[in-house]
């Protein structure tokens, strides 16, 4: 009888292990394939990817503006930055306590490992399998989140993972642990849209990063692990035992004795006012904040070639470091006193149911924007209407100084006390004669000295003046030497053809658009200095955050009138708010000379006065967005400059002008504008060029008569050269008749 086959050990075994046995072997070969297939995957498109470059890495920063103090020290202004606030912070400026706290809390074996930490890769593994541990512990690296944080690469993937790994491995080759740590303390999520240890002790506790104490250091690491769970301003409590945990594992990790420990425990943590979580709130940004956001994106586009959208990515997102001309002090007191909304008692009451809008400015004479408000209303935005850069309105009288009188005294068409006659002339409009223009004082005076002139506002004569100057030559000196850059030469409108090359744009300010406020503080900055004009500026460099400089502004200064002229235009400025018949007296504060000129347009729909000091220039302008109609009891612009500038001035010497020290100071008779003579009864102090001193006064004090005497004259000849003309006729007609 044949013997039965004898099962093998498999078939010896019970089912359910032998179908075990079969699948955990498949399972065996299959992971082995994997593995293999996951090992050529990683080698061949993992492991050559470069090394991240920490030293190129794209990241935000946040850009810091400087002003001056009163010493004129650089400080900083305010902080302008993206999505995030970041200010990168060198290693060496961070204290060994933040260092330590990071290291306790976040990666204990940082300085042993090679950029992973293996037990706690592994633990973490296990823990999503069979959960050990509450919570998922960590299991990424110091280095491994600064892989994360610079490259952006997060998303929730094994590949992902692996990537990680080998990247933070390759980056301990090539970096050291202080330049890892430097990275990630400056990259790490700290709440409140802020990143980096700095920016954030900026933020809590109003410090820099190197003047924390332990604690202090141990609550901003304590942070990133949930910005919101432990976020300082809304969970104090938890931020302060989850601070205790770190100052616990630092304690147990060597890095604090036990009196450091003890101290540090019981140090209560003090945080800075809540600002509402932001460095700054846009609404916040001062006005001159925003002039030099508008003026450094411009220079960017127009000095670099950058694109609208790179300037500004450039400005909030680079770490710029931006230093302006701005007065710091002056600023936040501009800001406060220029506000009818908190500060009433500054303006003058209207009879409008609405105060009018104002801009004011405040310019040093070398062209450096101190301070400036553009609006007499508190903010309620960020980028608004800036109507001290942005308002284009009619200047009024205050384009007499610059468009007629400068050239005039320059060219030696007129001097101090010149006799002009205050009458008006005859022009043609679409057919018909009429005379103009009209005085506000709504008569004629006749023969009026320069000097009264200006005091009075009188109209006639810069329209007089234009016509010997030509409306071309002082179109051109505003444009080319002043740079009012709003000028209009040419523009056609519903079939009419506009130009500010007329006798009213530039006798009396009747323009097509008009100025800005900020132009006519440049403008008027010859009247203080000298006569040399610098275009105002508001910054003077931009540097990136490691120190580069790539924005200069040089300020480009040019004489556009001799120093004999700006001295006499300055006094004759003076008389506007010193003089018997000055519109702007009400200027005036304590014995500090102020050159200045009133301005209202047509209907009183712009109101200004600008005053000129040994120290600044200030413009004062009041007008609706919507022309209207300024109805008042008292004239505000001389009333509100004065009570600006006199509290700025108030700490500064009583200085006078420097005068050239060619131009001669003279007396002169007020009847004939001529130098007093010995018969003169009523003389005042006049200053004069060299290249045009008035003839010494003869004694006849009877203008009128003399003028009749002049017409007399004149007449005389006339009627001599028509004899002389009919004669040479006569003798013609001779001639012909004997041929």
């Amino acid at each position: 009888m044949a013997k039965s086959a004898r099962p093998n050990r498999l078939e010896r075994l019970p089912k359910v292990w032998y179908n075990l046995g079969i699948a955990l072997c498949l399972g065996i070969i299959a992971a082995c394939v994997i593995g293999c297939a996951l090992t050529v995957y990683i080698f061949k498109y993992i492991a050559d990817e470069p090394v991240v470059d920490l030293d190129a890495a794209q990241m935000s920063y946040t850009t810091i503006l400087y002003g001056k103090d009163a010493n004129g020290n650089d400080i900083e202004m305010e902080r302008l930055h993206g999505d995030v606030n970041r200010i990168w912070v060198d290693y060496d400026d961070i204290s060994e306590d933040m260092v330590n706290a990071a290291i306790a809390l976040e990666d204990k074996r940082f300085r042993e490992h090679q950029g992973v930490d293996w037990k706690r890769t592994i633990a973490s593994a296990v823990n999503l399998v069979i959960p050990i541990y509450e919570g998922t512990p960590g299991g990424s690296t110091i280095t491994q989140q600064v892989v994360k944080n610079v490259t952006h690469d997060d998303d929730f993937s094994i590949i992902r993972k692996v990537k990680e790994i080998l990247r933070a491995m390759k980056l301990e080759k090539h970096y050291s642990k202080e330049q890892i740590m430097e990275v990630y303390l400056n990259t790490i999520g700290l709440g409140n849209n802020t990143a980096g240890v700095q920016a954030a002790a900026n933020l809590y506790y109003g410090k820099n990063v190197s003047e924390l104490n332990v604690a202090e250091c141990a609550s901003i690491v304590s942070i990133t692990q949930n910005p919101t769970k432990y976020n300082p301003f809304t969970n104090y409590d938890n931020l302060v035992e989850r601070t205790q945990t770190c100052l616990y594992l630092m304690h147990e990790q060597g890095y604090l004795s036990d009196e450091e420990y003890e101290e540090a425990s019981n140090y209560q943590l003090v945080i800075a006012e809540n600002t509402g979580g932001q460095v700054n709130t846009y609404t916040d940004w001062s006005w001159f904040t925003e002039q030099v956001i508008s003026d450094v994106l411009e220079d960017l586009g127009a000095e670099k070639g950058y694109t609208e959208e790179e300037a500004y990515d450039l400005l909030y997102n680079s770490g710029l470091r931006v230093y302006t001309t701005c007065d710091v002090e002056m600023q936040d007191y501009l800001e406060k006193a220029f506000n009818v909304d908190t500060n009433s008692t500054i303006f003058p009451a209207v009879i409008n149911e609405e105060y009018p809008e104002g801009a004011f400015v405040v310019l040093g004479l070398d062209g450096q924007i101190k301070a400036i408000a553009g609006s007499d209303r508190t903010k309620t935005g960020a980028r608004t209407f800036n109507r001290a850069r942005d308002a284009v309105r009619h200047p009024g009288s205050t384009i007499k100084p610059i468009a007629s009188y400068s050239l005039a005294v320059e060219n030696d068409i007129i001097h101090f006390s010149s006799l002009v006659e205050d009458s008006p002339i005859t022009i043609t409009e679409n057919g018909v004669q009429r005379t103009w223009p009209v005085n506000f004082y709504g008569s004629y005076l006749g023969n009026i000295t320069v000097n009264i002139a200006i005091q009075r506002s009188t109209n006639t004569i810069p329209v007089k003046l234009q016509q010997i100057i030509t409306p071309q030559v002082s179109f051109n000196f505003l444009k080319n030497k002043l740079g009012i850059s709003t000028l209009v030469e040419s523009r056609t409108e519903n079939g009419r053809v506009l130009s500010d090359i007329n006798l009213a744009p530039m006798a009396l300010g009747e323009m097509t658009d008009g100025v800005t406020p900020l132009a006519m503080a440049g403008a008027y900055q010859i009247f203080g200095n000298g006569g040399i004009y610098t275009e105002p500026y508001s910054y003077t460099r931009v540097e990136t955050a490691d120190g580069t400089v790539i924005l200069e502004h040089t300020p480009i200064s040019n004489r556009v009138i001799s120093s004999e002229s700006a001295t006499v235009l300055n006094h004759l400025l003076q008389g506007v708010t010193t003089g018997t018949y000055g519109t702007g007296t009400t200027a005036k504060f304590s014995a500090m000379p102020v050159a200045g000129k009133t301005g209202t347009s047509d209907n009183d729909n712009n109101q200004w006065f600008i005053g000129v000091t040994p120290y600044y220039v200030g413009v004062c302008w009041l007008g609706y967005d919507i022309p209207e109609q300024i109805r008042y009891y008292s004239y505000a612009p001389p009333i509100i400059y004065k009570n600006i500038m006199g509290p700025i001035h108030q700490n500064l010497a009583v200085v006078q002008f420097q005068d050239d020290p060619d131009v001669e100071v003279l007396e002169y008779c007020t009847i004939t504008g001529d130098l007093a003579g010995d018969d003169c009864e009523t003389t005042a102090t006049g200053w004069y060029k060299p290249s045009n001193i008035p003839p010494v006064c003869d004694g006849d004090h009877d203008v009128n008569k003399k003028d009749e005497d002049e017409e007399d004259q004149d007449q005389d000849e006339d009627e001599k050269r028509d004899e002389d003309e009919e004669d040479d006729r006569r003798s013609s007609r001779d001639d012909e008749d004997e041929e």
